[in-house]
């Protein structure tokens, strides 16, 4: 038990950092949207030093996942079968090891995701004030 309190624990606080991400999102749109266009650009800015290393870290995450995935769904249901009629419970427990691991790295590559999301949002957000202002300015 104390390894699905651990699991249960390291998951949460992905998932904070997750819910933090998807605040900052929605905060674009609600009290943020009131930010002027330098603000959302030197916000804007300071996340840009992070996407390389962040999508060089979500490739990572993606392979890992794909490949835990993959051994997981090799393993024959038969063989599954077999561990726990044989009581073998060193298996048994390698293979929730390994689902809890691709559980955090799932929840660490959404995390990478949100932020991703959220640095295209601001640029979006940019993007469309720019051409308004444009338009405005066109239409006197």
């Amino acid at each position: 038990m104390k390894n699905l309190t651990q699991f249960g624990e390291d998951l949460r606080l992905q998932l904070f950092r997750l819910q933090a991400s998807l605040d900052n999102i929605n905060r674009l749109f609600a009290g943020d949207a009131n930010a002027n266009d330098a603000e959302l650009a030197a916000r804007l800015e300071g996340m840009h030093a992070l996407t390389k290393e962040f999508s060089e870290r979500a490739a990572k995450l993606r392979d890992t996942l794909q490949a835990g995935i993959e051994r997981d769904t090799a393993l024959a249901p038969e063989t599954l079968s077999n561990w726990i009629a044989k009581r073998q419970t060193a298996q048994l427990h390698a293979r929730a090891d390994m689902i809890e691991q691709l559980a955090g790295v799932a929840a660490e590559l959404a995390t990478l995701s949100a932020l991703e999301a959220e640095r295209i949002t601001i640029t979006a957000i940019i993007a469309r004030r720019q051409a308004v202002a444009v338009q405005v300015q066109r239409d006197l």
